[in-house]
């Protein structure tokens, strides 16, 4: 559209410059040939031309600046308005170049993210992230060869189309932008190190599909983000077999879910004595076609899929209804930090205790500790109304994370965890029982509970009580049971372990 408007302003100008000097030859003409009107008709040919001549530079000028406005209409519609790469649309344009000029096995491309971006910007803030990432685009640009071209194409996912690497290994190229590229934090301190993992693949100009190259290295990318941070990884025809099996799942998910196939077993919590005093509610999934699903499956699949606070809404109701007649027991229902991110946390507990009759006394809401990362007003006045409602909060798996003393004095926690990982280790490495008795200490002078989880022997009970620690979790007492073996031992009241 910008490009005919500017056709015709040219157009306009010429033909307003021929119809003046057409009107200033009839004059001539006129004056030639009647003397007497040249006094007249002089004057009025020169204000016609002088006329003209600033008609046409006006013209002129508008058509230069339809001229610019369209080149910067079109270079922010290909471009991307932080990091100013080209965008995805510019992106693809150029694979399908490459695609249809570069002989097989000339072309890579590779796509690069910033590990953890969403929690990133959530530690840091937006601007902080952003200015990590027109950082990273920089250096990224800086790397590019002539014919390379860098885009970003997605939040946190910048691409590079790099033609002038004939015969190199595309994963030595991308083991060089991971040790590159990543800036060193533009916040200090508070951001640390920030890694990339790279996922690449070979342009294949005999495809169907021309941008297939692009959509095998996204696979590859997820492909090495899984693998933790800082990783390369070539695209391989099974991650193909890999997604379709995670969006096959995830169908699954979503059907099992809307049909309340799920359920709950729980694992008792005991004190010294070995008794039984509260349980933690775990989620399985056993499914027809494919046997027991794993947690370590299913729930960072409900993660990634938008599915995490249905699951956790459906964890929620089954364990309080089913805990119903147990009497002087606690209940630990985990949350994820997306259910406490969405806002609508507060108000999702109050519908579940509404529908199951229930108060929220004696129930404890796990939550790991990325959600006190942020620490914003946000998740503060979430913690807080969750508290006021009846609830108590436990810390899980405290001591792998970005444990703080800071936090535990900030938010309103009323419980921690000690991982699995340093119970394990009693007995074997000195520095567990020395970390084990600094956990046991902060919490006896925050006056927090402790519970100490994935307790499997006695002589890991027996040293987790000479550092202090009384209450345990683990199958050393029990592994995670239905609730009718819950109502059982809990009529019963004897200890788990002698």
């Amino acid at each position: 559209m910008l490009g005919l408007r500017r056709s015709a302003t040219d157009w306009l100008a010429l033909a307003s410059v021929g119809a003046i000097a057409a009107i200033v030859t009839v004059l001539c003409f006129v004056a030639a040939r009647h003397p007497d009107t040249q006094d007249l008709i002089a004057p009025v040919v020169v204000g016609l031309g002088a006329g003209g001549l600033i008609l046409f530079r006006q013209l002129r000028k508008a058509a230069s600046r339809l001229a610019a406005s369209e080149q910067r209409s079109l270079y922010a519609a290909t471009h991307d308005a932080l990091t100013s790469l080209p965008n995805r649309a510019l992106f693809c344009e150029r694979v399908i170049e490459a695609v249809a000029a570069d002989p097989p096995g000339s072309s890579v491309i590779y796509c690069i993210g910033l590990d953890r971006f969403d929690e990133l910007a959530e530690l840091v803030g937006a601007a902080a992230a952003d200015a990590l990432m027109v950082e990273l685009a920089n250096r990224l640009s800086g790397a590019c060869g002539p014919r390379d071209t860098a885009g970003r194409i997605g939040d946190g996912v910048l691409a590079v189309l790099r033609r002038d690497g004939l015969g190199e290994n595309p994963l030595t190229f991308a083991s060089w932008l991971i040790r590159t590229l990543p800036p060193s934090g533009a916040s200090g301190a508070q951001t640390g190190f920030v890694s990339c993992s790279v996922g690449a693949s070979f342009i294949n100009p005999a495809s169907e599909v021309p941008l297939e190259a692009l959509r095998e290295a996204s696979l590859a990318l997820a492909g090495a983000r899984e693998l933790g941070g800082g990783h390369a990884t070539l695209f391989q025809p099974e991650m193909d077999q890999a997604l379709k099996h995670r969006k096959a799942l995830e169908a699954d998910l979503r059907r099992v879910l809307a049909e309340d196939g799920l359920s709950l077993v729980y694992q008792p919590q005991v004190n010294a004595r070995g008794a039984i005093v509260g349980v933690e509610a775990l989620v399985r999934w056993v499914c027809p076609e494919r046997g027991e699903v794993p947690p370590t499956v299913f729930v960072p699949l409900a993660e990634r899929c938008g599915l995490i606070e249905a699951l956790g809404r459906f964890a929620l109701g089954r364990a309080l209804r089913e805990s119903a007649t147990w009497t002087g027991l606690s209940i630990a229902i985990n949350v994820a930090p997306a259910q406490i991110r969405s806002g609508d946390l507060v108000r999702t507990l109050k519908a579940v205790l509404a529908e199951a009759g229930r108060a929220a006394q004696g129930i404890e809401l796990e939550i790991t500790e990325s959600v006190l990362l942020a620490d914003d007003p946000v998740t503060l006045e979430t913690l807080s109304a969750i508290r006021k409602l009846g609830f108590s909060i436990t810390l899980d798996d405290f001591g792998t994370g970005y444990s703080s003393l800071g936090y535990l004095r900030r938010f309103p926690v009323d419980k921690i965890k000690i991982d699995r990982s340093f119970v394990t280790q009693l007995g074997r490495r000195p520095e567990s029982s020395a970390i084990v008795k600094a956990i046991v200490e902060l919490a006896e002078a925050l006056e927090l509970k402790v519970l100490a989880e994935g307790v499997e022997t006695r002589d890991q009970a027996d040293r987790l009580g000479r550092l202090g620690c009384h209450l345990y979790q683990g199958f050393f007492f029990s592994p995670p049971v239905p609730a009718e073996t819950i109502t059982e031992m809990a009529r019963r009241g004897a200890p788990l372990a002698a």
